[in-house]
């Protein structure tokens, strides 16, 4: 069951550091939420209120088309007004077919032809002034250095153009024309044309010709086609200016056939166009060729605009009112007669006959219901924020709960209504027994399942008062209700797996019975054969709750995104498919995971997390592992590493590697995403210092080739208070392994420092816990650690028969041996160094760095030095040989961070 601290996640979660689902991110705005409440309201009204008839009715819908018995008569002066949806129709087409079309004038269409001609024509000019100029310096010397310092102070292409002959510049124009003319132009110029501009280099003056000619040709409105435009010549158009995207004016136009000229006669304007600028002044290729240009480059600036037209259109259709038809009655008119068939419109005159004082019953009816339902949900909602600890309903909280009353308030209205219809069909003599029949225990057994006891209580208080309200507004079904949901939420308290369900619902059943025994007596019918049905109802009603509990709460746990507490015992279960492949691929690791879980789980219950989530997160956190059990310190034996044959960032990525492929195995065997956020989590952004640092001592140090972001986990960081404990714990519990001589003072300090690393390196900045919590955490460690690393005495018979094992090597030493000192002991420790060559062991993970330690430093620390907890650097560092070493290295890491906590 979620607690205080953890982050539930949705139904539609995606991966990543923030991973709510759509339904969370949804219900954060104001807006939404006050609509999902105004919707609950709605619908508990609804529900209740449908018990409530308004008598009066004196024909049925199913009536229509049948013959009428009798003739029905107004019981008052009435006006009958319905609307003629065939006249309301045909009136909205007139209007709509009345509205002008749309069209669009692009002005800017003229500049953009302009714009494309200028960029074809001096991209031709400059490319052959560089030819030119090529050519001039090869052949004509004299003449390149004359013109050199003629366009010293000022480029003109055409300069260089005008020594070279016509023919050579029509062929080096065809050469460059497909890179530097067509590209720009966008027109398929014929080349007759093309050479007439190529003859004279594309000289600026003839690009002016055809800028002016087109500026003036598409000043005027020029259409495509004129047939759509004369469809509307007494109607008119809309005629919308535009300058790109900004709309300048909108123009009502009449007289269409003198503003608009089709494009088939724009020719005609062109030519126009070109005598008006020429005035004979140039040749008749050039003037064929100015016309042929311009007239490839003229497009329609006016377009039709269909959704414009649409949307006016439709406006105009909206804005016509309905033909309505009014016919009048006086009362005791006869409204239908006998003998006639009944017809849907004569049904609507009498509806519409009956409906003045049913409208004002019915309104008074809801308004009551409404009021009493916001009375009784919001007073106990205050109260329960007011006054209840762990009640703090999130808004996914609000939603889960509200959508479980209001479809088991459907279910028992339902259920109502169907014994209700089969009563009067079997003529039951009690029919009212068969509502003791309905499970509705199992609305608050779910909410306590999925929650917790305080949003169960609150929650059965109002669905009992509902339930009541529904069924005739019977005192004594609010009682059956109220008194088997409490007994259900407790009995589903300690359900450790599903089965246990059905052992809840016989609890249910007998307080139901009870319940039913005691309202029987309350009647004095006791003795009657109806009492023994009630009872058997009554009963049965218990255990069919616990098998609708049963049967839904996996379909709630997925929908809604929950991690019951049952999912998670039954994911506890070591015998789980990951788990047995973890301990049988990676025994190590599966120790280690287990001691975590220990870990954490005292640490979550001392800062109020979920203990259970914490304990089982962590089993499942290291199963990457189990992939590649090899590359990781714990899963080792003595002398053999695969990390010595690789090199430093190959080693880093199988490291990192491990929380990818778990990740990718709780997919695959459907794990929840709280657990998933363990895997990810776990190590948030933490540094893989060994590999990291081994890879910047063997790169050259004139040039930094090691990134730091490579040898960092992806994260991302510990985003609840939950998964932040397991990357303490995890850490934690691996420092600790490599810790010669645990004494509770060295694992103190070591707790001390490694939470003081994880505070300081940023990994516990995107979950809640307080240093308030870190205190509490550290204290949860040091007596978890303490009852695993206690001092064990040490009997006579295995002194005798059992070597002393050392702590971090597990190299054995005879107990009855004194431990040899002097020069016997450098000697020893010489030969000891022959036999045993020493190594660094890699870190298995950053946030549990498995020290490497030789068994020649072990037994170094051993005698003069403390271990330096912090696990970043996956080496153990000796201190100082002084007896002070201990508390001046102590006394460092507190002083790194805001104090945490004693020692």
């Amino acid at each position: 069951m979620p607690k205080p601290g953890s982050k539930k996640r949705g139904f539609f979660s995606s991966q990543g550091a923030d991973r709510q689902s759509h339904l969370e991110r949804l219900l954060r705005h104001p807006s939404v939420q006050f609509l999902a409440f105004a919707a609950f309201i709605a619908a508990l009204v609804a529900i209740v209120s449908a018990g409530f008839e308004v008598r009066g009715m004196s024909i049925r819908e199913d009536s229509i088309g049948e013959v009428a018995r009798t003739d029905i008569k107004a019981t008052r002066d009435f006006e009958f007004v319905e609307s003629d949806e065939a006249a309301t129709e045909s009136a909205r087409i007139k209007v709509s077919n009345s509205v002008p079309p749309v069209f669009d004038w692009q002005e800017g269409l003229a500049a953009q032809m302009r714009e494309r001609t200028n960029t074809a024509f001096s991209s031709m000019r400059q490319a052959l002034a560089a030819r030119a100029r090529a050519y001039l310096e090869a052949n004509q010397p004299a003449l390149y250095e004359r013109l050199a310092q003629e366009t010293a102070t000022h480029d003109s292409p055409q300069s260089w153009l005008e020594p070279i002959a016509s023919t050579r510049l029509i062929n080096w124009s065809h050469e460059l024309r497909d890179e530097f003319f067509d590209i720009h132009i966008n027109a398929e110029l014929s080349e007759a044309t093309f050479e007439v501009f190529a003859a004279e280099g594309f000289s600026e003056r003839a690009q002016g010709v055809v800028e002016n000619v087109i500026g003036r040709v598409l000043s005027n409105m020029i259409v495509r086609d004129m047939s759509t435009l004369d469809r509307h010549q007494g109607q008119g158009i809309y005629l919308r200016r535009l300058r790109g995207e900004k709309l300048l004016i909108v123009y009502y136009i009449t007289d269409i056939r003198e503003k608009f000229v089709p494009l088939a006669r724009a020719e005609t304007l062109v030519q126009k166009s070109a005598d008006e600028v020429l005035a004979n002044n140039r040749s008749r290729e050039f003037r064929r060729a100015l016309i042929a240009t311009v007239s490839l480059l003229v497009r329609p600036n006016i377009t039709y605009n269909e959704a414009k037209t649409v949307e006016k259109r439709e406006a105009a259709r909206h804005a016509v009112k309905d033909v309505v038809v009014r016919e009048s009655f006086r009362k005791g008119q006869v409204v239908i007669e006998s003998g006639g068939i009944i017809t849907e419109r004569q049904y609507r005159i009498v509806q519409e006959m009956l409906q003045e004082g049913a409208f004002f019953n019915r309104a008074q009816v809801v308004s009551g219901i409404t009021l009493l339902v916001l009375l009784l949900v919001g007073a106990l909602f205050v109260f329960g924020r007011r006054n209840l600890r762990h009640f703090r309903p999130s808004a996914k909280d609000i939603v889960f709960t509200s959508t479980t009353m209001v479809l088991m308030l459907f279910l028992i209205w339902l259920g109502g209504a169907l014994f209700d219809t089969l009563g009067e069909q079997l003529e039951w003599s009690n029919a009212q027994a068969w509502y003791f029949l309905i499970p509705v225990a199992s609305a608050g057994m779910l909410i306590r399942l999925v929650l917790n006891n305080e949003h169960a209580v609150v929650f059965t208080i109002i669905f009992s008062a509902l339930v009541g309200m529904i069924t005739d507004s019977s005192l004594y079904m609010m009682f059956f209700t109220l008194v088997g949901t409490l007994v259900g939420i407790g009995a589903v308290q300690q359900v450790k797996h599903r089965m246990a369900l059905m052992w809840s619902g016989l609890w249910v059943g007998a307080a139901n019975v009870a319940v039913v025994l005691a309202l029987i007596l309350l009647e004095g019918e006791l003795f009657q054969l109806d009492t023994l049905h009630t009872m058997l109802f009554a009963f049965a009603s218990g255990v069919f709750s616990g098998f609708f509990v049963l049967a839904v709460l996996p379909l709630f746990e997925t929908v809604f995104g929950y991690t019951t507490d049952i999912k998670l015992l039954e994911l506890a279960n070591l015998n789980h498919p990951l788990l047995r492949e973890l301990i049988m691929r990676a025994p190590g690791s599966y120790h280690h995971s287990m001691m975590v879980g220990s870990l954490s789980e005292a640490a979550a219950e001392a800062v109020g997390a979920n203990p259970l989530l914490c304990r089982v997160g962590s089993y499942y956190h290291d199963i990457g592992k189990a992939k590649n059990p090899q590359y990781f310190a714990e899963n080792q034996r003595l002398g053999e590493n695969p990390h010595d044959k690789l090199k430093p960032n190959m080693s880093a990525l199988i490291i990192k590697a491990h929380v990818k492929d778990g990740l990718e195995m709780a997919r695959q065997h459907r794990l929840p995403l709280e657990l998933q956020d363990f895997i990810a989590q776990h190590h948030g952004t933490s540094l893989i210092s060994y590999f990291y640092h081994r890879a910047k001592s063997m790169e050259d140090p004139d040039i930094s080739t090691v990134d730091e972001k490579d040898y960092r986990y992806p994260g991302p960081k510990p985003q609840s208070r939950e998964t932040a404990i397991c990357l303490l714990a995890d850490g934690t519990e691996a420092a600790s392994r490599a810790l010669p001589d645990p004494t509770p003072a060295r694992l103190k300090g070591l707790v001390q420092r490694m939470i003081n690393k994880a505070f300081t390196d940023g990994q516990l900045d995107e979950c809640d816990l307080t240093l308030k919590d870190l205190n509490s955490i550290a204290e949860a460690f040091n007596r978890t650690l303490k009852g695993i690393y206690h001092h064990r005495p040490e009997y006579p018979e295995q002194k005798k028969r059992t070597p002393r094992q050392t702590p971090a090597t597990g190299t054995a030493q005879p107990a009855s041996q004194p431990p040899p000192r002097g020069r016997q002991a450098d000697a020893a420790k010489t030969n000891e160094s022959k036999k045993t060559p020493t190594r660094e062991v890699p870190a298995a993970d950053s946030s549990s760095d498995v020290w490497e330690i030789t068994k020649e430093r072990v037994e170094s620390m051993q005698r003069d030095a403390d271990v330096d907890g912090n696990n970043d650097s996956g080496d153990s560092r000796a201190t100082s040989k002084s007896k002070g070493a201990d508390t001046d290295d102590s006394q460092k890491g507190r002083e790194s961070l805001p104090r945490l906590g004693p020692g």
